[in-house]
């Protein structure tokens, strides 16, 4: 962590809540229905986040691959949209 800091790269992080506590909202014809989770179907949870700014994803999977959780678990690397649609 010190070191993704350090170098400019971290945005931001944050740990996610159980997934017990999710909900999804949808509009239905105009009308707001929400439903209370967990939703995920997979055996993996997301349990929190870092975003990150480095100059290309060989660096992202370098920086992810220096997490403990890659000891134990997957650390998923993904680009982030732009409003517009296109990755940044």
């Amino acid at each position: 962590m010190e070191d993704i800091h350090s170098s400019g790269e971290l945005i931001d992080s944050a740990a996610l809540a159980d997934p017990s506590t999710s909900r999804i909202v949808r509009l239905k014809d105009g009308v707001e229905e929400a439903t209370d989770g967990p939703f995920a179907e997979a055996k993996e949870q997301l349990a929190g986040y870092f975003v990150i700014d480095c100059e290309n994803v060989e660096r992202a999977t370098e920086v992810a691959a220096r997490f403990p959780d890659a000891k134990f678990a997957g650390v998923e690397v993904r680009p982030i949209m732009e409003p517009c649609g296109m990755e940044m």
